[in-house]
């Protein structure tokens, strides 16, 4: 039985093992796909100037800087909540209904995309508060 056992083993992470290369294979094609199409046209002019002809030509500057903004933003105000509930739910909160809830909706909330979330916040932050389009409200 023993023999039968290290058999199967060292099949299961023989095909485990083919079907990783086999990911790496394709994830490699896409990637020199990407690198050999895209090379020949980023310049700097391409990164460092902003869009022109109604968005048609020009850069891609404006972009890079706004998503680099919210990114930092986003994680100035979500990092220090996040942890804080993190270390709260688990130190210090009672096993209660409330406290499974909490644990349930985050579970359930791990598994919604984020596009979601940003289609929310437009529709709360944008339209509902009044904000308007801006770096804050994209946040």
């Amino acid at each position: 039985m023993n023999k039968l056992r290290k058999i199967e083993h060292s099949l299961g992470y023989m095909i485990v093992t083919l079907c990783a290369v086999l990911v790496l294979l394709f994830l490699a094609v896409i990637l020199w796909d990407i690198v050999a199409k895209g090379s020949g046209v980023i310049s700097w002019s391409f990164v460092s100037d902003a869009p022109s002809e109604g968005m048609t030509a020009g850069g891609v500057f404006p972009a890079l800087m706004g998503t680099l903004f919210v990114t930092l933003i986003t994680i100035i105000f979500s990092f220090p909540i996040g942890v804080a509930a993190a270390i709260y739910l688990n130190e210090y909160a009672k096993m209660n209904f409330s406290t499974r809830l909490i644990r349930a909706s985050i579970r359930n909330l791990a598994g919604v995309p984020s596009i979601v979330y940003g289609l929310f916040g437009v529709a709360l932050f944008v339209q509902a508060m009044g904000m308007g389009r801006s770096i804050m409200a994209s946040a």
